[in-house]
């Protein structure tokens, strides 16, 4: 079997987060075919736990010091432009980091080399980190999991700040040289998703990579457990598009909503919400419930889950995982990309702020449609995402078989 050193910007455990769900499935589905996977990290604060849970599956789980930087945000930006640098590049690239990749490769000798992330797949970019991975004859694969510099620019499209737009104007040109700079210097590139393909034309070798993510590990929705009326938005609000989407829903859909559903309740679910977001629980007919522990009891007490994401890119895996527990969903064309499912029969997918609400409504007054595309949706999360449906075409993509 081969070796796989893995490069990511912190370790995929618990996997409670996007990226990190879709970088433990990876983990698992080569674990399960027998190759050696061994992990390198940026370091998180009593993350051994993590570490600990890993090794089941990996050959090796290794981690540096964080990037962090002792600035405050505005001044690291300032700083960074001032430079010609990406801020968000800058901030996931250490000297630390690039010295013990180096040391790794030698270690581990792989055959393949897994970035996780444009910004993580920059270290490849290393004199030293290049000879080692030449002497060892690896191949260089950085899974892009979003096209950052093309969500950026819908962001900055979005946004009526004019400060973020001005932040905007002057990372994106930036962001876009360094990130093509690393798909440029990597053996082949995967996306999640086809529009991401479109998105990375000139770019060589661009291959598409469906996430693990197992059915059996998300214990069924009951339809008599769901709470009438009851919305649900869960996501990471670090993560700029979450933030856009639930202030989106919240001032242009709710209030539609609630005209027709009077005694409709939105509860607001996710791990680094900023004040914006906690406000928003001030609003009538929504809760601020913050970070829970184990999402899984809001979601099987949801009506519907609702994603109402205006930035696309790579594969929302909120949507994914809702589809696993057998939750309705409603998203929108942004939010489907990625998703190998039929609109329709599995989930909604209105395109306008108007059909959003009027596909929220219906989706709470129809308990048969409710209970259809909760059932298609679980069916096609075991069919198309399971860790054995989507090893082959990893290993494939890899260049493992």
């Amino acid at each position: 079997m081969s070796r796989v050193l893995l490069l990511a910007r912190e370790l995929p455990h618990p996997p409670n987060a996007g990226d990190r769900i879709v970088t433990y499935g990876f983990v698992r589905a080569l674990a399960a075919r027998g190759h050696d996977v061994h992990v390198l990290a940026y370091r998180r604060d009593d993350d051994e736990p993590s570490a600990s849970a890993l090794r089941e599956y990996c050959a090796s789980v290794r981690r540096v010091p964080s990037a962090d930087s002792p600035l405050p945000p505005t001044a690291r930006k300032a700083l960074n432009y001032a430079r010609g640098r990406s801020d968000v590049m800058a901030m996931f690239d250490s000297w630390a980091f690039r010295v013990v990749a180096a040391h790794r490769v030698r270690e581990v000798d792989p055959d393949v080399v897994l970035a996780q992330h444009p910004y993580i797949g920059q270290v490849v970019r290393d004199d030293r980190v290049a000879r080692a991975i030449d002497e060892a004859g690896a191949r260089v694969v950085t899974n892009a999991h979003v096209v950052e510099y093309a969500a950026h620019r819908r962001y900055r499209e979005c946004t009526d700040d004019p400060r973020t737009r001005a932040e905007l104007a002057l990372e994106i040109p930036l962001l876009r040289a360094s990130e093509r700079a690393v798909y440029d210097a990597s053996d082949r590139t995967l996306v999640l998703g086809e529009r991401d393909r479109e998105r990375l034309d000139g770019v060589g070798d661009v291959r598409v990579q469906r996430v693990a993510l197992d059915a059996d590990d998300y214990r069924p929705a009951d339809p008599a457990d769901a709470v009438p009326d009851r919305l649900l938005f869960f996501g990471s609000y670090n993560w700029f598009p979450n933030r856009d989407g639930i202030a989106w829903f919240v001032e242009d859909i709710l209030p539609t909503v609630r005209r027709a559903r009077p005694d409709v309740e939105l509860l607001v679910a996710g791990r680094g919400a900023p004040e914006s977001v906690r406000a928003l629980g001030d609003r009538p007919n929504v809760r601020f419930a913050g970070e829970v522990g184990d999402l899984a009891p809001l979601v099987r007490s949801a009506s519907a889950v609702v994603a109402p994401l205006r930035v696309g890119g790579g594969v929302r895996i909120k949507v994914l995982e809702s589809m696993a527990w057998g939750a309705p969903v409603v998203t929108t064309p942004s939010g489907f990309e990625g998703v190998q499912a039929t609109p329709g029969d599995d989930l909604l997918v209105p395109d306008s702020t108007g059909g959003f609400a009027d596909a929220t409504v219906r989706v709470l007054e129809d308990d048969r449609l409710r209970e259809r595309i909760a059932r298609n949706a679980r069916e096609t999360v075991r069919e198309r995402y399971s860790t054995d449906a989507v090893a082959d075409r990893l290993e494939e993509n890899l260049g493992l078989r």
